[in-house]
């Protein structure tokens, strides 16, 4: 009896304990928070300010999210109009390179959005992100003044699986010779035969991907000898084949590391063609927020997200992270393999740990009608001298890799292009 009293009383107090931590946790998140409000595309409050400031301090501006949520990228077009006078310019996306630059195209022409719209109708599932309305918010945002050809558009990531048919046109469109032209046409057939095979009758074991082989490449670089641009293009497909097929033969490691790397060597190029005209670009991103930890990430690679963080102290300037996380509300989830439309809108909720990190004590600590940013950067002095102690490692590790949290209460599911 005496041993159950104990164990009983060992428990509460470990409870009360974990209850006090939680609470003191609470109190100075809400010391360093900072409400902030969008309205009509324009941000206000005291959060702006704060972000204000650290843009004027920072070069470089990662925006970890959620994929397929409104707010996020209508909350990331005002930014880079209220970054303008920073000097912020480029805007670094997850897509591919050539996604960028034909993003980057066809956003300054001088029927978009129209001609955009028509061309999603006729290559569904061709390019990521950009097939959501709000999404197009940012492209708009960034590009509203472009008039030196210069990319803007940063796209550091792999080509997207289902955009091999965009990807064939354009080296179709672009080949120098007859010979080129025929062999690029051949492997756009083949890529749009295998896109009805598999994202239309959603079977990913038909994709182009499981389909072509090196010696298809090989091929493609013997037609297009010389062409140094197509060649390029060519190879940036090849590498992002290797990556999906080591996705699809079980080695997710392996696969993440290449892509990691390939978004490193990609913003490199980026960068320093930018300062052969700007001798300080400043840079927004925005990824998912596994790519933009600092250190090792969720998924045990050292992303982007880290690569600038060390970068820029290598330039002597910095970067500031930010993970933006809405509450509760929908979000789209929908992929080229749902089984209905149901996923378009979907229930969301960031109680049931998000990209499993607990972030209970975020979510107490944020105002429910209202935009709140909680700056982390004070709280790790706390945790290292162990006054904050007993966090979910998880969130933990989130307050070491990221600069700020920014709470959304409410969110809701981004808009497909129809």
């Amino acid at each position: 009896m005496k041993y159950t009293i104990f164990t009983f009383l060992l428990l509460f107090l470990n409870s009360l304990s974990a209850f006090t931590q939680d609470s003191l946790f609470i109190e100075k998140l809400k010391a360093q928070a900072y409400n902030i409000q969008l309205d009509e595309g324009k941000l206000s409050g005291a959060g702006l300010e704060f972000l204000k400031n650290i843009a004027q301090e920072h070069a470089f501006f990662l925006i970890g999210e959620n994929h397929g949520i409104r707010e996020i990228p209508l909350f990331t077009a005002a930014l880079f109009n209220a970054f303008e006078k920073q000097g912020y310019q480029y805007f670094a996306t997850e897509t591919g390179p050539i996604t960028a630059r034909f993003l980057q195209y066809s956003a300054t022409k001088d029927d978009w959005p129209d001609s955009y719209a028509s061309f999603l109708k006729k290559y569904p599932w061709s390019i990521p992100f950009y097939n959501l309305e709000e999404e197009c918010e940012v492209l708009d945002a960034v590009l509203k003044n472009e008039k030196t050809g210069q990319d803007k558009i940063w796209g550091l990531d792999q080509e997207f699986a289902g955009g091999f048919r965009l990807n064939f046109k354009i080296l179709a469109d672009q080949a120098q010779d007859e010979n080129s032209k025929s062999v690029a046409q051949e492997y756009y057939n083949k890529a749009m035969h295998a896109f009805e095979e598999s994202f239309i009758n959603k079977n990913p074991q038909k994709s182009f991907l499981l389909q072509v082989q090196p010696e298809d490449f090989e091929k493609l670089k013997s037609a297009f000898a010389g062409q140094t641009d197509n060649l390029e293009h060519i190879r940036e497909l090849e590498e992002t084949t290797n990556i999906y097929k080591l996705w699809y033969q079980r080695e997710g490691l392996q696969s993440n590391i290449l892509r990691a790397e390939m978004m490193k060597r990609h913003f490199l190029k980026y960068y320093n063609e930018a300062k052969k005209t700007n001798p300080k670009p400043k840079v927004i991103f925005k990824f998912g927020a596994n790519h933009i930890y600092r250190g090792e990430n969720g998924l045990h690679v050292y992303d982007i997200g880290n690569f600038i963080s060390e970068f820029s102290s290598i330039e002597g300037t910095s970067s500031f992270h930010l993970y933006v996380l809405g509450k509760k509300g929908t979000q789209n989830a929908y992929t080229p393999f749902s089984k209905d439309e149901t996923d378009k809108v979907k229930s969301y909720d960031a109680k049931k740990y998000l990209d499993k990190v607990d972030f209970r004590p975020v979510l107490d600590a944020s105002i429910d009608d209202s935009w709140t940013i909680f700056d982390l950067r004070p709280l790790r002095k706390a945790l290292f001298n162990r006054s904050l102690k007993k966090i979910e490692p998880s969130l933990e590790k989130i307050i070491w890799s990221y600069d700020a949290i920014l709470v959304i209460p409410e969110v809701h599911a981004s808009t497909n292009i129809e």
